[in-house]
């Protein structure tokens, strides 16, 4: 648990010099990556997160994590960026936001990212797309889950990404959606 504390004081040290040193690379030109635009329009005003995590951020957390957890450790210090935007929906904007998801599920088709998880049930979505290159490995994901005038999520990682271990990376840093698609499927049991 210190450790946990640890690297959540470190993250937002280093997100805040982050802020006053602005954005270092531009990461759009990278296969992995995938712009959702301007998402500010949807967001209720009492409630929102935004993670911005770059490369050097990232290549420090993952050394900070080596010793508690190696697997962990591997897997944040390949990645290149880490952005999360979650934030409260108001109710007049349900219908605009479920318009922009269907936008960006057509626009991650077109540029070739491959579907691999659609959980739908009452009043909530939630999708995930990879974008691999030619020798199958995957260098993006994106995360898009909705609930009914509740929340919206956007999830976009970035680098060298290790399918069977981004789970941990789900529970290490709430990153909603990400370990519900990696979990085994529970076995039904006999009445």
């Amino acid at each position: 648990m210190k450790a946990l504390i640890k690297i959540f004081l470190f993250i937002i040290f280093a997100g805040s010099l982050l802020v006053l040193n602005a954005q270092k690379k531009d990461y759009s030109k990278e296969p992995g990556y995938f712009d959702y635009g301007d998402l500010s329009s949807f967001e209720s005003e009492d409630s929102g997160t935004e993670v911005y995590l770059e490369e050097h951020l990232l290549k420090m957390v993952a050394k900070m994590t080596s010793k508690e957890d190696q697997n962990l450790s591997s897997l944040i210090g390949d990645l290149k960026l880490v952005r999360v935007n979650r934030f409260e929906i108001e109710a007049k904007n349900d219908a605009k936001i479920k318009n922009k998801i269907l936008g960006l599920e057509k626009e991650l088709i077109s540029k070739n990212w491959d579907k691999i998880v659609r959980h739908k049930s009452k009043g909530e979505s939630a999708d995930i797309y990879i974008k691999t290159l030619g020798d199958n490995r995957v260098c993006g994901l994106v995360v898009m889950s909705y609930t009914n005038n509740k929340e919206a999520v956007f999830v976009n990682i970035m680098g060298n990404i290790d399918m069977d271990k981004i789970g941990q990376l789900s529970e290490k840093f709430d990153i909603p959606g990400l370990g519900d698609a990696y979990k085994k499927p529970k076995e039904k049991t006999k009445k």
